[in-house]
């Protein structure tokens, strides 16, 4: 017999005992009586091992108390009503119950199973308060059946690695609501789905970040319908795998792979991306088309029916992979951005009237060890597509940016900052091409970013590697990225070369991200180590999204900024000396003739 149950059957002793007195000294007015105390004594200590003995035949002593339910209250009430008829039978037979008041059963019934119920309630508030962790306690709304969305709910509040917080429940059925599960609100109903569109949220204070659907058999249709209020809402929405897997001995439970929103620390933007009509039966090119940010991109496009979508990549695989998805909808052109001979054919040919330009190389330890490849891809190819753009007049030049372009610190965040610049000189002068820059941070899922990295180090139980504790970084989903650089394409401003900035809430620091995924992978952070590497050249401890030099705005659009003082200008001659002696300068000293033309530039010790 283990400590942990030796343990609780004191305890049952002891209580059992205690009711017993307490339950006569409540019948008594609460005037004790010393002799019918010293008479009864020995009938309290029989009354007590009788429900001891008779818990242990029900099993009550082999379940655990944080887990208790229905069937342990059920056990008690048993143990009691036999224990208390019995022990009253006997000492009717001994002493007639002389003395003893005709209510004293009913009390003692009362008095003990409350008594015996009472520790157990609590203990459990306890432990699932103690257990909760504040680092992974999302917000959640479950949907499904009463059935399974009680044990999912139970098995969160019991369960200390559980990373929801379930704030509310959508039933099946339209009766349930208003109604209460473990004192968690029914707020709606799958049989009224427009109640949920309208009022769900309203009724919150906390404002739910994943939609969790309990239920396995919900209708195709409905499930669909559900997707499609966590899209238009910001939510993540995910599905546990088998409601039976849900069961008490396990430490963690499965939902549906890491949804990257779960990490990402707050609520989405919602834009409507709908009304964007000056893409409908439009020419658009799209450079880095492959990547995370040019492939979403022409996911989105598509669906604002363009004329034409020139899907342009110099990686064969990549452009393999979104041609797959996105199929003969578009055009597909294998082509290097530096070379600027079959880019102005391409443009030529197909004369866009919008081009999104997102190629780039971004890996800084790579760039860092060859600078001058990240000068031909990064900025000088900027600098031709500029120029064909005034040639063939395009109307509208979008450049993505990036926060390392801030005080940049390395060779990568260096060139994105020298194209910032050369896109404003050259709008100076420009009138018939628009141009604009969007400058934001990470994004969730990018090809090379931390998540995919983390999610495959987790995946195989390996180390996850981290430069810096202290490390932070500004992180916004790809999609709502992409929208908001398609919205701000459209804000019209009277000033050409506009920078944009997207709001991304606070930075987040990248430890506490990894630790997040750990446990929504159904990981423990005593298995998986986080392993610090020191920072890289280059490698700030912390970004900024935009200069204090800046003087920053509000467009009127939710989510989007926009720099009204431009510091650090550079005059264009001082742009056309550099770009000649490009031709000439040696490697060893490249960085440091870019650093020259960046006075913003901030070297790192």
């Amino acid at each position: 017999m283990s400590l942990r149950i030796l343990l609780t059957i004191l305890h049952d002793l002891i209580i059992f005992i205690f009711s017993f007195f307490l339950a006569l000294l409540l019948r008594l007015e609460l005037q004790p009586s010393l002799e019918l105390f010293s008479l009864l004594w020995i009938y309290s200590i029989g009354f007590s091992v009788m429900n001891i003995i008779i818990l242990n035949f029900l099993g009550l002593y082999h379940g655990i108390w944080r887990y208790a339910s229905i069937h342990e209250i059920n056990s008690i009430f048993k143990s009691v009503a036999i224990s208390t008829f019995s022990i009253i039978f006997i000492i009717f037979l001994t002493t007639r119950l002389e003395g003893i008041p005709r209510s004293f059963p009913i009390l003692l019934i009362i008095v003990s199973i409350f008594n015996s119920i009472g520790p157990r309630l609590l203990y459990r508030i306890i432990k699932d308060n103690l257990n909760s962790n504040p680092l992974t306690q999302i917000p959640s709304l479950v949907v499904g059946d009463s059935t399974s969305s009680e044990s999912f709910i139970r098995h969160t509040k019991t369960d200390k690695n559980s990373p929801y917080k379930i704030i509310a429940i959508v039933s099946i059925k339209e009766k349930s609501v208003g109604r209460r599960i473990h004192n968690v609100p029914i707020v709606g109903s799958l049989e009224n789905f427009k109640n949920i569109k309208l009022n769900i949220l309203s009724k919150l204070k906390n404002q739910p970040e994943r939609i969790i659907v309990s239920d396995l058999n919900i209708k195709k249709d409905v499930l669909e319908n559900l997707f499609i209020f966590a899209k238009n809402n910001g939510l993540a929405i995910g599905q546990i795998n088998k409601v039976s897997n849900i069961s008490f001995g396990r430490k963690t439970f499965d939902t549906t792979p890491i949804v990257i929103e779960d990490v990402l620390g707050r609520k989405q933007n919602v834009n409507d991306t709908s009304k964007l009509i000056e893409f409908k039966n439009k020419s658009i090119l799209i450079t880095g088309a492959g990547g995370s940010i040019g492939s979403e991109l022409g996911r989105q496009i598509l669906n604002l029916q363009p004329k034409n979508l020139i899907l342009l990549d110099n990686n064969e695989f990549s452009l393999f992979k979104i041609s797959s998805e996105l199929g003969n909808k578009c055009v597909y052109s294998l082509s290097d951005i530096r070379d600027k001979i079959k880019l102005d054919k391409i443009l030529n040919k197909f004369k866009p009237d919008f081009i999104f330009h997102a190629a780039a190389l971004k890996h800084i330890s790579f760039v860092e060890e060859d600078p001058y490849e990240a000068i031909k891809t990064n900025f000088l190819a900027t600098v031709n597509l500029c120029q064909l753009c005034i040639k063939h007049q395009i109307k509208k030049l979008v450049f993505i940016s990036t926060d390392k372009a801030v005080y940049p610190s390395n060779v990568m965040g260096a060139t994105k900052r020298l194209c910032e610049k050369y896109i404003q000189q050259i709008a100076k002068v420009e009138l018939k091409t628009n141009f604009s820059i969007v400058r934001f941070g990470n994004v969730l899922g990018s090809t090379g970013s931390v998540v995919p990295i983390f999610e495959n180090q987790i995946n195989n139980n390996n180390e996850v590697t981290i430069t810096h504790p202290k490390v932070k970084r500004y992180f916004m989903t790809i999609r709502e990225a992409v929208e908001l650089v398609l919205i701000s394409s459209q804000i019209k401003h009277s000033k050409n070369g506009n920078i944009f900035i997207l709001e991304m809430g606070k930075p987040v620091f990248i430890k506490d991200l990894a630790e997040k995924m750990i446990i929504l992978s159904g990981k423990d952070t005593k298995n998986v180590k986080i392993k610090y590497t020191g920072l890289r050249k280059g490698e700030k401890l912390n970004e900024q999204l935009f200069f204090s030099e800046e003087k920053i705005e509000k467009t009127g659009v939710s989510g989007i900024l926009c720099v009204s003082k431009i510091p650090f200008q550079t005059n264009m001659k001082k742009f056309d000396d550099f770009i000649t002696k490009l031709n000439t300068i040696k490697k060893k000293t490249l960085v440091e003739e870019i650093i020259k033309m960046l006075p913003e530039y901030k070297r790192l010790s």
